[in-house]
């Protein structure tokens, strides 16, 4: 239904049906070196007041191309999410050393946010003091989704599953009522957006 998720759509054309928001960005596994032509389309998304944020991007250790070009695209969309003032979802795997690093260098001013995040608490502590958020779905560290701070709460869905299954899961595993967890996932997607 329009206006109630967000879409990733790559660097691929915006549904011609209104009312949907969008993330647009290069992700790990498309990276090839040779990008301009695609950073183009992408800086042309971005631009759309539908597109809300930019990715997936980020760094995939199993997939895609090396570390380094992997880091340049990164990069490249690291200066698009501050210039169209738009956060990023990544994706993350077996990296999360080089989103820190950078995170620390770089200092973005727009939010960083961490896609279908496994990882255990500590890790996830370990990001969050580093100012990176993280977002559940239905494969998740329940021992995370359980002890992650109420303001600090992201659901998705991946497209494998509905928003409300995700919503109920997470309410079994924090023992909390599905109606708090939807209050406050809007509630922190709103704070997340407006930064």
């Amino acid at each position: 239904m329009p206006g109630t998720a967000l879409v990733c759509i790559g660097c691929g054309p915006l549904s011609s049906d209104g009312g949907q928001w969008y993330s647009a960005g290069l992700h790990p596994w498309d990276v090839t070196g040779n990008d301009d032509d695609k950073f183009r389309i992408l800086e042309k998304l971005l631009s759309d007041p539908q597109v809300i944020a930019v990715g997936e991007c980020g760094f995939d250790t199993l997939r895609g191309p090396s570390h380094d070009v992997q880091e340049k695209a990164f990069l490249r969309q690291v200066e698009l999410s501050e210039k169209f003032q738009k956060p990023m979802i990544l994706h993350v795997v077996r990296d999360f050393d080089s989103v820190i690093r950078l995170h620390k260098l770089l200092k973005p001013t727009q939010s960083w946010l961490v896609h279908g995040f496994r990882g255990g608490p500590e890790q996830m502590r370990q990001l969050h003091s580093n100012g990176i958020l993280v977002s559940f779905g239905l494969k998740h560290n329940e021992e995370s989704l359980r002890q992650v701070p109420s303001e600090q709460l992201y659901l998705e869905t991946d497209g494998k599953c509905t928003i409300e299954q995700t919503v109920l899961a997470a309410a079994q595993i924090r023992n909390e009522k599905t109606q708090a967890i939807e209050w406050q996932i809007l509630r922190n997607n709103n704070i997340l957006l407006q930064r």
